[in-house]
């Protein structure tokens, strides 16, 4: 079988350039070019898109799959964080998450939260209150800021990477800059 190679775009080395830390100087270059607005967008829209899939790889490994046990996770684990830290512990002033907020947070069906959540709590990773509201399970806990905090790495080479190429399309554009070009500044 014979392969037929893609035809090149742009001088653009995607998606080598998302696993580097810092952006090859051909992708910078290319951004200062007059004319490449649309290809400047979809190069920022795939630094995000990377960005979004390399948290979804994460949480998948550690929900086997199941996006929908990460992303209710994500919320009963965003509520109220000092008092999870506590594990509970004079949780009458708290509204926690419930399978109701739930629900009505992420769109799910009631009954499809419910069932999520107690594969959750089985699983060792979400713990019920007395009164019904739901908290990260404290053993679990450690894992999951983990796993959490290990994506800030991610989060901030992509945000450099962003400011970097932001800085670069709009380099030219301003008249100080086009007027320094030019050689009139």
């Amino acid at each position: 079988m014979t392969r037929t190679a893609w035809p090149i775009a742009s001088l653009c080395s995607y998606p080598a350039c998302l696993q580097q830390e810092h952006l090859p100087a051909q992708c910078v270059a290319q951004f200062s070019q007059p004319g490449t607005t649309t290809d400047n967008a979809a190069c920022l829209a795939a630094l995000v898109s990377h960005l979004q899939t390399e948290q979804a790889r994460s949480q998948v490994a550690l929900f086997d799959g199941d996006l929908v046990k990460a992303y209710l996770l994500s919320e009963i684990g965003s509520r109220h964080p000092v008092a999870q830290a506590r594990h509970g512990l004079a949780a009458e002033g708290y509204a926690f998450s419930n399978i109701h907020s739930l629900a009505e947070a992420t769109g799910y069906p009631r009954e499809t939260v419910r069932r999520k959540i107690l594969q959750l709590i089985e699983a060792g990773w979400v713990t019920r209150l007395p009164n019904g509201g739901l908290l990260l399970n404290p053993a679990r806990q450690a894992e999951y800021h983990g796993m959490l905090l290990a994506q800030t790495r991610l989060v901030a080479i992509t945000a450099n990477k962003l400011r970097v190429l932001q800085m670069a399309a709009s380099a030219d554009k301003t008249p100080a800059a086009r007027r320094h070009k030019q050689g009139t500044l």
